[in-house]
């Protein structure tokens, strides 16, 4: 007898190993939907919805009721870093910053007259932008606007504007973020603003009580 040999019944034994398709009211297990297996990074990425402040800019997150400003950690790029100067005249100060931008300030003719003059080992690319040139031509044009009709008749002159500036006296200083060690401290003049001081019979001191 071989292999497809019928049995007393007649029937195939091959079929018997053969499977039958379910039936239309056959029960099936529930259908388990497929969930993503979880975002995993690698070393080096970055995971969304990272802090902002990530991206290095210390500006990010602060508020106006921060008591203090944070430590330096990051240099930003507004007007820090700079030097402030104060112009001391009998009893009245000016203060200021050094000036920024693609255009020179406009300066009083004498101080402008003179920093033209001087030679070029005594000038730097920012001169007539220091906060010291600044502060002495705004104290001679103050000076200058001041003088009698009689007087305004003729331009102003440095003996003139000497005599405006008789015992005065400037100090400079570093303005930096909060916790760089050099904030607050003297800055002195370039060599332009040096030659300046000079110039005109300004003082320049470290400390305001000197």
């Amino acid at each position: 007898m071989n292999a497809t040999q019928t049995g007393p019944h007649g029937t195939d034994r091959t079929a018997d190993a053969t499977a039958h398709p379910a039936s239309p009211g056959a029960h099936r297990p529930p259908h388990t939907p497929q969930v993503p297996p979880p975002h995993r990074t690698a070393p080096g990425d970055h995971p969304p919805n990272t802090d902002p402040r990530a991206g290095g800019d210390p500006r990010i997150g602060w508020s106006a009721d921060t008591p203090h400003a944070p430590a330096l950690r990051h240099r930003r790029d507004g007007i820090l870093p700079t030097v402030a100067a104060a112009l001391s005249v009998r009893g009245a100060t000016l203060t200021g910053t050094a000036a920024r931008g693609d255009q020179p300030p406009p300066l009083h003719h004498l101080v402008q007259d003179f920093l033209d003059t001087l030679p070029s080992d005594r000038r730097d690319r920012f001169t007539g932008r220091c906060a010291e040139a600044l502060l002495i031509s705004r104290h001679i044009a103050a000076a200058d606007a001041a003088r009698s009709r009689r007087a305004a008749r003729k331009p102003m002159t440095n003996g003139e504007a000497r005599k405006a500036l008789k015992q005065s006296k400037l100090t400079t200083r570093h303005i930096r973020e909060d916790g760089d060690p050099l904030h607050g401290t003297f800055a002195p003049p370039c060599r332009a603003c040096t030659a300046l001081t000079s110039h005109f019979g300004i003082r320049v001191v470290e400390t305001s009580e000197e």
